[in-house]
């Protein structure tokens, strides 16, 4: 009996693995929030938030993603049924990315207010460390490339 509940757990895994790489393929957005997420990290490490802030913008990737990713779905199911032009599939396609509208707003508030703070932080580092101005021009392209170029169109 707890080989099967442990075969059912590592195949719903499985599937949500698989939805987080099918939506990183074929939705830009996705990508352009993942590349944010990691930028935002860095930066959160090179000002040393406090563990508290950390589990902030932990939250906001989180919710960021989930919401993107619950956009998709909406998405899909509704291209899927529609045969057409159709106003409730186009009211719920525009509701669904209001919502990630909505969390991305939210997202960046938080990210102005525990970074505007930093900026001196920030600056200073730049600097400091010439070679992370290196790291940011040479990470920019590929960044644009994952955002723009990476995947395929559904």
């Amino acid at each position: 009996m707890m080989g099967g509940e442990i075969r059912k757990l590592r195949q719903s895994f499985q599937y949500a693995v698989r939805g987080a790489w099918l939506c990183m393929h074929t939705e830009r957005n996705f990508r352009i929030h993942l590349t944010a997420a990691c930028y935002v990290t860095l930066l959160a490490v090179l000002c040393r938030l406090s563990a508290t802030k950390c589990a902030v913008l932990a939250l906001c990737f989180g919710v960021m993603m989930g919401a993107e990713l619950m956009n998709t779905a909406i998405e899909c199911l509704c291209d899927w049924k529609a045969s057409g032009y159709d106003r409730a599939v186009r009211d719920a396609k525009d509701i669904a990315a209001a919502g990630v509208f909505v969390c991305a707003v939210a997202c960046a508030v938080i990210g102005l207010l525990f970074f505007i703070p930093e900026l001196d932080t920030i600056l200073d580092a730049l600097q400091t460390h010439p070679t992370l101005i290196f790291v940011l021009i040479f990470s920019a392209p590929c960044a644009l490339w994952f955002i723009f170029r990476f995947g395929r169109k559904r």
